[in-house]
C-alpha cells in the first residue's frame, strides 16, 4: 500500500450511520451510568422522560437502552454487509477524538480554568471519579446530537434550501446561530450560570471549534473529541 493510499483511508470520514453506531459505547456510558450516579447532561431531553414513561423501571429502562443500541448496531451491519456504508476502526475515531481534545485543550484549557472557576457547572469539584465519567459521556453525546447534528445540519439545510443561501454561507450561519445557542443553553432553566461575557464568549469559539470538526471529520469523531475534552477538563481543572 503507497503512502497516498494510506492518507486516503486514514482522512476517509465515517458516513452518519455509521458515525453513529461507532458513538454506541458513549450511548451506554452515559445512559446506564445514569442509574447508578445523579449526574445528568444539562441538554439530556430524553432520559428523564423515557425513565418517565417505563414508570421508573430501571429494568425496562435498561432493556430499551439496550435495544436502541442492538438495532443500530444491527441496521449497520446489515448496511455494511450491503455495501451502503463502511465499517470504520473505532480505534481510528477514538485517536481522531483524543488528538483533537488535546489539542482544544492546549489551545483553550485556560478559558476551561476560569468557566470553571467562575460558575463551577453542576458542582464539579464535588463529583466522584464515576460521575465524571457518566458526565462527561452525557455532555459529548447529547451536545453534539442537539447542536451539532441536529442545528448545524438542520439550520444549514433550511439556510440553503429555503432562503436560497449559498451552501458555504448557510453552513457558516448555520455554525454561528448554533455556537451561539451552545453557549446561551448554560443560562438558562433552574440550574443555569449566571451570564459572564468572556465565559460566554468562550463557549462560543468552543462550538465553532466543535462544529467545524463534525462537519470535517463527522458525528463520531466530534462526540469522543468532546467526551475526551470533558473528561480532561473535569479531571484536571477540578
Amino acid at each position: 500500500m503507497t503512502l497516498k493510499d494510506t492518507w486516503g483511508k486514514a482522512k476517509k470520514r465515517p458516513d452518519p450511520l455509521t458515525s453513529i453506531a461507532l458513538t454506541i459505547p458513549v450511548f451506554l456510558i452515559y445512559h446506564l451510568g445514569i442509574l447508578v450516579v445523579e449526574s445528568r447532561s444539562g441538554v439530556d431531553l430524553v432520559s428523564n422522560t423515557v425513565f418517565g414513561v417505563l414508570k421508573a423501571s430501571a429494568p425496562i429502562y435498561v432493556v430499551a437502552t439496550l435495544a436502541i443500541a442492538l438495532i443500530v448496531a444491527t441496521v449497520t451491519w446489515i448496511e455494511e454487509r450491503r455495501g451502503v456504508s463502511t465499517s470504520v476502526p473505532l480505534s481510528k475515531v477514538l485517536l481522531e477524538g483524543g488528538a483533537f481534545a488535546i489539542v482544544v485543550l492546549a489551545v483553550v484549557g485556560w478559558a476551561a480554568s476560569r468557566v470553571l472557576r467562575a460558575s463551577d457547572p453542576a458542582g464539579l469539584t464535588e463529583l466522584g471519579w464515576l460521575d465524571k465519567i457518566v458526565l462527561a459521556a452525557g455532555t459529548g453525546f447529547h451536545e453534539e446530537f442537539i447542536f451539532r447534528a441536529v442545528l448545524v445540519t438542520g439550520l444549514g439545510w433550511l439556510l440553503a434550501k429555503i432562503f436560497r443561501m449559498s451552501n458555504k454561507a448557510a453552513l457558516g450561519t448555520a455554525i454561528a446561530l448554533s455556537s451561539g445557542a451552545f453557549s446561551l443553553v448554560h443560562n438558562v432553566g433552574p440550574t443555569g450560570e449566571p451570564f459572564i461575557g468572556d465565559v460566554a464568549a468562550y463557549r462560543v469559539l468552543l462550538g465553532g471549534l466543535f462544529a467545524g470538526l463534525y462537519l470535517l471529520r463527522g458525528f463520531a469523531v466530534a462526540v469522543y473529541a468532546h467526551v475526551f475534552f470533558e473528561a480532561l477538563v473535569y479531571f484536571v481543572y477540578t
